[in-house]
């Protein structure tokens, strides 16, 4: 039978002393390592934050400027009759369009979008096609989406 080896209370074997847990320099390098990590994905979520809104205010947008490119291709164009928005004229500033080349969307996610289309004539000479071209802009939009979004259609005669 072996027995237990013995030692002064107040001496501490060489085993534990290096075994008694972190030092500062551990301590505050882990600290350093973990603020890092916190920083960054908080500077993620930022940046994810702000491509998803600027992704659904485009997403509004084009949408806004396909239901306008719909109306356009549904407007009457014959022999006969011209639909007032498929006159040659306007313009894609919607400052500068008149109020058949013009509308107001209101009550959108967004807020309220300018539609503006300038038509010109052609591609073709014969006179029975034209080019339509929609611009969509966000009243108010911050400087990243300031352009709107732009949708350029053909129509021709019935």
């Amino acid at each position: 039978m072996r027995l237990a080896e013995t030692r002064p209370a107040n001496k501490p074997s060489q085993v534990n002393r290096a075994e008694r847990g972190f030092s500062l320099i551990e301590l505050m390098v882990a600290i350093a390592v973990i603020t890092f990590g916190l920083v960054s994905i908080v500077g993620i979520s930022g940046y994810v934050s702000r491509a998803n809104s600027t992704s659904n205010t485009l997403n509004v947008l084009a949408t806004a400027a396909q239901d306008q490119a719909d109306k356009v291709r549904g407007a009457r164009w014959d022999i006969v009759t011209e639909d007032p928005t498929l006159t040659i004229g306007g313009d894609v500033n919607y400052a500068s369009s008149d109020t058949s080349h013009r509308t107001t969307i209101t009550d959108t996610p967004v807020g309220t979008l300018n539609v503006s289309w300038k038509v010109l004539e052609g591609p073709a000479t014969t006179g029975d096609m034209r080019t339509i071209t929609i611009k969509v802009v966000q009243v108010g939009a911050p400087t990243r989406l300031a352009a709107g979004i732009t949708v350029t259609l053909i129509v021709s005669k019935s």
